[in-house]
């Protein structure tokens, strides 16, 4: 019975060091590979001198869709044709845009976008030509952003890392696997012989510390740091996105509750239970059918709630929270707002989905809620600006510069609305992180529309 289990458990043994190390082999090699996949299309075409973006909005569709990323060669004005698709620096971000005249004598390109009406164009100075896009690939534009945010760099770090350990230990199992054989070989030779001898020698050699074992050694080391830090930060990330995810399903259930149907406002809030949690509370932010629905929370400075929640407690997401800047109760003229872009699709990560014409459609108005006024949002203009542009700018007063920043907005704008927009009215901006180029932000803008009712609750 014994020798049998004994018979058993080598067959298992054989089977194991046959099959594994390959094993290894295959899923590390992959593994490496995924990585080179993903910073391919990124590095390959910098290094020829290309340049690559990513296209968030439909403007150039059937031609180019959302979400394609495109490679742009760095020319010079006279280089360009009618009829290329050239990429341009707009005011706050990169836009593409098809060539359909050019106009040496003012040093201006005639643009228009293809989902345009053929007399629709416009004029852009040769200064803002970045080059003409040579190539695009659809679908890889979304793949690249999530892969060049911070997280997603972890996420690459730890892929890498983990096929490089895989091919190290496939190398050690084989080794293994010689030693295994090698004593079942001097085991059926006997004890002694010439044949019993050799094998010996063998498997002290196996055994022994390899030339360069050494460098081995800390090459394994180090990737073995960079393994568990990476897979650390991401276990850290994720159990600090499902606790934020626990929090704000809580303060849902505690403070918001649904209004019937036909009300005007669909939720009704319970600021006196919500701002006792909390003063720094001065508002509750909602729109019907995306996950936006949150407190808003205004702190001393913009690093307070940056990465604290609506308790004041470290979370990794933060919270919904007002610039600084700003008066708590939205009597400014534009009030900036701020939340994280998170892969989770949480926060204000579904901000950039307003850059396309249906999806604004669907869901034209947002609600925010505060202690003692209501507004309906009518969202008037979503696009993509630098982090530092004139977007951020705080109005406490309307006026000339209001107006002119108002039209930049709906200039700027991936959608259309028959909204009419008021110069004296008091706005709001959504702000959020995008990773299509260097300090990229997506922000939407939203005419502030005073409601009969605060909390929810009629006056």
């Amino acid at each position: 019975m014994a020798t049998r289990s004994q018979a058993a458990r080598k067959r298992k043994q054989r089977a194991r060091d046959k099959y594994l190390p390959g094993l290894c082999n295959v899923v590390g090699v992959f593994l490496i590979l995924l990585v080179f996949v993903i910073f391919l299309p990124i590095t390959a075409p910098q290094l020829a001198g290309y340049e690559v973006f990513n296209v968030v909005s439909g403007s150039m569709q059937p031609y180019m869709p959302a979400d394609s990323a495109i490679y742009v060669k760095p020319l010079e004005p006279e280089d360009v044709k009618i009829d290329d698709l050239a990429a341009f620096n707009g005011d706050d971000s990169v836009v593409v845009h098809r060539v359909v005249d050019i106009r040496p004598d003012t040093s201006e390109f005639v643009i228009k976008n293809d989902t345009s009406d053929a007399n629709e164009s416009d004029t852009i100075s040769y200064d803002a030509l970045i080059g003409r896009v040579e190539m695009h690939l659809p679908l890889l534009g979304k793949a690249l952003a999530m892969y060049t945010s911070g997280v997603g760099k972890v996420y690459l770090v730890l892929t890498f890392a983990c096929g490089v350990m895989l091919n190290v230990l496939a190398d050690r199992l084989r080794d293994q696997r010689r030693i295994h054989q090698l004593q079942a070989a001097r085991e059926a030779l006997g004890a002694h012989g010439e044949g019993s001898a050799r094998a010996n020698e063998l498997i002290e050699a196996l055994a022994a510390p390899r030339r360069f074992s050494t460098v081995r050694a800390i090459l394994v080391g180090a990737l073995a740091s960079v393994f568990i830090c990476s897979a650390a930060v991401v276990i850290f990330v994720n159990f600090q996105h499902a606790q934020s995810d626990k929090i704000y399903d809580e303060a849902e259930s505690l403070y918001v509750y649904d209004q019937t149907e036909g009300a005007e406002v669909p939720i009704t809030i319970d600021f006196d239970a919500l701002t006792a949690k909390n003063p720094d509370i001065v508002g509750w932010i909602y729109c019907a059918g995306t996950p936006i629905n949150y407190p808003v929370l205004k702190g001393q400075n913009n690093d307070q709630y940056l990465h604290n929640d609506y308790t004041g407690a470290y979370s990794f997401d933060g919270c919904i929270f007002v610039e600084s800047e700003n008066k708590p109760d939205f009597s400014d003229y534009n009030t900036v707002i701020y939340g994280h872009y998170l892969y989770t699709g949480k926060m204000f990560s579904c901000l950039s989905n307003w850059s396309e014409q249906d999806f604004y459609e669907d869901h034209p108005v947002m609600w925010l809620l505060t202690p003692t006024q209501d507004y309906r949002i009518d969202l008037v203009s979503g696009h993509h600006t630098d982090a530092y542009s004139d977007m951020y700018t705080v109005f406490h007063e309307p006026g000339e510069d209001l107006t002119n920043y108002l039209e930049k907005a709906l200039e700027e704008s991936y959608f259309t609305t028959s909204v009419q927009v008021n110069p004296n009215a008091h706005y709001v901006m959504l702000s959020t992180c995008a990773y299509i180029f260097e300090n990229a932000r997506f922000v939407i803008h939203g005419m502030l529309v005073p409601l009969d009712s605060v909390g929810g609750v009629p006056r």
